[in-house]
C-alpha cells in the first residue's frame, strides 16, 4: 500500500441555495467530528471543529443557511459522504487572543433541522386516505425525499383527516399510530417496520480484526466499537462474529468522532438484542 493510500481526509463542503452561489469548501485544515445518529425520530447532529479557518468562509456559513456536508476518504478514494445538517450555532473561539497560531471554529449540526422548523402542513383529505398516502405528503411537505420504505408496513385508512401544523409532528403521530419508525439521515427520510429483516448478504462484518470487544449496555443492547466505517449507517445489518456476542442484528445508534491530525477515528456500533 502506498504512503499517500494511508493519508485521512475530512472535507467540509456547503451545498448553495442557488446554482450561481460560491461553495464553501474545506479541505486542507485540521478538523475534528463527534457524529450521534440513531434510529429515532430525534434529528441527528454533529459537532464539527474546524481549526484556523478563514474569515471569509467563517462569515458566510455565519450569514448564510447552507446545508453543510462532511465528507471523509483515504488518499485518492472518492470520499463518503458521513453527515449532512444544517447549522445549529457557529462560534470562533479564540479566547480573547486574536494573535493564537490556532483558533477553533466550532460548528453544531443538525439533521433535518430546516425541515423540522421551517416547514408547515394544512391539508384537508375529505375523502379516505391512506396512511402511507399522509406520510409521504408529510414527507413532501418537509422538502425531503425518501430513503428506505419498508414495502411492508402496517396501513390505516382515515376519513376525514386534517394535517395541519409541523409536518414531521403529523408524521410522528401516523408513525406511532402505525406501531413502526420513522428517522431522518443525511437529509432522507427512512420509514420503517420494528420487524424489519436483518440483510446477510448486505451485512458489515464485525470481530477482532476490526473491531474491539463488544460491551454489554444494560439488558438488550450492545456497544461494538470498530474502525472507522463511514458507509455504515442507521438500520443496516452488521454480522458480529465475537464469543460474546454472535449473529445479525440491524444498527440502531451510531458515534463516531475522530480528527484528520492524529486520532484515528472510530465508530461505534450499538445494536438491539433479545435476551432469551
Amino acid at each position: 500500500m502506498s504512503e499517500k493510500s494511508l493519508i485521512y481526509n475530512l472535507i467540509l463542503k456547503t451545498e448553495p441555495l442557488e446554482d450561481s452561489e460560491n461553495i464553501v469548501e474545506v479541505n486542507s485544515l485540521d478538523i475534528d467530528f463527534d457524529i450521534q445518529k440513531s434510529d429515532r425520530a430525534e434529528n441527528n447532529k454533529a459537532r464539527v471543529v474546524v481549526w484556523n479557518l478563514d474569515e471569509t468562509s467563517y462569515q458566510t456559513l455565519v450569514e448564510r443557511d447552507y446545508a453543510v456536508c462532511l465528507y471523509s476518504g483515504y488518499g485518492e478514494d472518492e470520499p463518503t459522504l458521513i453527515f449532512r445538517g444544517y447549522i445549529k450555532s457557529i462560534e470562533k473561539k479564540n479566547d480573547g487572543m486574536p494573535t493564537s497560531s490556532d483558533i477553533p471554529t466550532v460548528i453544531e449540526l443538525v439533521d433535518g433541522k430546516n425541515a423540522c422548523t421551517n416547514s408547515f402542513m394544512n391539508k384537508n383529505y375529505r375523502e379516505s386516505v391512506t396512511s402511507t398516502a399522509i406520510i409521504k405528503d408529510c414527507v413532501a411537505a418537509m422538502g425531503l425525499s425518501v430513503g428506505k420504505f419498508d414495502d411492508n408496513i402496517p396501513q390505516k385508512t382515515y376519513y376525514g383527516y386534517k394535517a395541519v401544523g409541523y409536518p414531521h409532528v403529523i408524521l410522528q403521530k401516523i408513525c406511532t399510530a402505525l406501531g413502526i419508525k420513522f428517522s431522518i439521515q443525511n437529509g432522507l427520510v427512512h420509514i420503517l417496520s420494528p420487524n424489519l429483516p436483518t440483510d446477510e448478504d448486505k451485512a458489515f462484518v464485525l470481530n477482532l480484526s476490526n473491531s474491539a470487544r463488544p460491551r454489554r449496555l444494560g439488558n438488550d443492547e450492545i456497544m461494538i466499537p470498530a474502525a472507522f466505517i463511514p458507509q455504515i449507517g442507521i438500520n443496516d445489518s452488521v454480522k458480529c462474529e465475537f464469543s460474546e456476542f454472535s449473529g445479525i442484528a440491524r444498527v440502531g445508534r451510531i458515534h463516531a468522532y475522530g480528527n484528520n491530525y492524529g486520532k484515528a477515528p472510530v465508530t461505534e456500533i450499538f445494536i438491539k438484542t433479545r435476551q432469551a
